[in-house]
């Protein structure tokens, strides 16, 4: 093989392997959440999915599901969104207001249990989509 066929060949291997750090490293670089940002993403539990855009919000809980108004960190990274119940297995009635609020902890975003789950606490939804969740109405 000449030299010059040999720099071409490396070139071309080069290439792919730029290709792969630029995609592995760019999320690296994106600035962390602050106030006034934009929620944006997916979230999940065993019990809860929050999808979180621009132009709004869903939550989906067993037997409920809630269209939310776009969701702006405040200060700490605290929300608060309200919504309305669009799908219903029983409690709250489609049409009901729905008030969301909640933080964002590094890549999690931590919900207090609404009172159509049972028990007291919170839930932490991690990235991604864990999906469905079951209703035993």
């Amino acid at each position: 093989m000449t030299p010059r066929a040999r720099a071409s060949r490396v070139r071309k291997l080069r290439r792919p392997i730029r290709v792969l750090l630029a995609t592995v490293l760019a999320p690296a670089c994106v600035d962390p959440l602050g106030p006034g940002d934009l929620l944006v993403g997916t979230w999940s539990s065993a019990d809860a999915t929050l999808i979180a855009e621009p132009n709004g919000a869903s939550l989906t809980i067993p037997c409920v599901a809630v269209r939310l108004a776009p969701i702006r960190l405040e200060d700490s990274l605290t929300f608060h969104a309200s919504g309305v119940v669009t799908g219903s297995g029983a409690l709250p009635r489609v049409g009901d207001p729905f008030p969301l609020a909640g933080r964002v902890v590094r890549n999690r975003v931590v919900i207090p249990y609404p009172w159509v789950i049972p028990g007291p606490g919170e839930d932490t939804l991690a990235p991604g989509d864990r999906g469905i969740h079951v209703c035993n109405a």
